[in-house]
């Protein structure tokens, strides 16, 4: 695994984040250094998976980036005739995908696929994730992905939905802020780097709060939801059709 340095030299001008090569390069390290429960949250997806995945149905992995959430998936899988779709429109994510997945022997079919979320028809679905994904979308386009998320799982199917969220208690916002600054540094990130990368994101990353989140459920047409886990300023809900 490649370590994250990308902002570990001090910048005055420092760039809009992007999911480019260099990122894709040390993008595991950064996730599980960075998103605090990221692997409990993947490991609860394999476990998730062989209670809802049914048989001769599809799996969506929105934003898969490197594929570790669409790998839980496929151990998860207990049912014939299931084919799990890998979708991120980062080239260089993709890319890096497909070499992770290379070598893995799977007994299910995973196809990755490079374009944007929004463009994918969701269908025959026994199972879809969003890990940290919904939060890079325009805040126009996130209600049209979760309707389609929804009318595109059979009765019965999962959505996982994890993101970073904000919180309207400027007092207890900040102080989630600061909970997961201090995460990083305790993950080996300098001040520096934690305050670089803030800069870097800022504008890209987008939260909202967990009312917000769970308003979209509800009129997506989700009745049975609701938070699984919560760590600092980061979530994860379950919703079942």
């Amino acid at each position: 695994m490649n370590k994250d340095k990308i902002f570990s030299k001090e910048n005055k001008n420092i760039d809009q984040f992007e999911f480019n090569e260099e990122v894709a390069d040390v993008f595991e390290d950064m996730l599980h250094r960075s998103i605090p429960s990221y692997l409990s949250t993947i490991e609860t997806l394999e476990f998730l998976t062989k209670q809802y995945i049914q048989p001769n149905s599809n799996c969506y992995d929105l934003g898969c980036s490197l594929g570790e959430a669409s790998l839980a998936i496929e151990k998860g899988i207990n049912v014939d005739g299931c084919t799990i779709f890998a979708i991120d429109k980062s080239e260089a994510m993709v890319s890096k995908c497909k070499k992770n997945l290379r070598n893995k022997i799977t007994n299910a079919s995973i196809e990755i696929i490079n374009d944007d979320i929004l463009n994918i028809e969701i269908n025959n679905a026994s199972i879809v994730v969003m890990n940290y994904t919904l939060q890079f979308l325009e805040k126009n386009q996130r209600q049209l992905i979760l309707n389609k998320i929804y009318n595109g799982l059979k009765d019965g199917g999962l959505f996982l939905l994890s993101e970073k969220i904000t919180n309207k208690n400027k007092l207890i916002r900040e102080q989630l802020i600061n909970l997961h600054h201090d995460f990083k540094y305790k993950n080996s990130y300098s001040r520096l780097e934690i305050s670089q990368k803030r800069k870097a994101i800022e504008e890209v990353l987008i939260c909202d709060n967990k009312d917000t989140h769970e308003l979209r459920l509800k009129k997506a047409g989700f009745k049975n939801f609701d938070l699984w886990l919560q760590h600092f300023n980061f979530v994860s809900y379950i919703a079942i059709k």
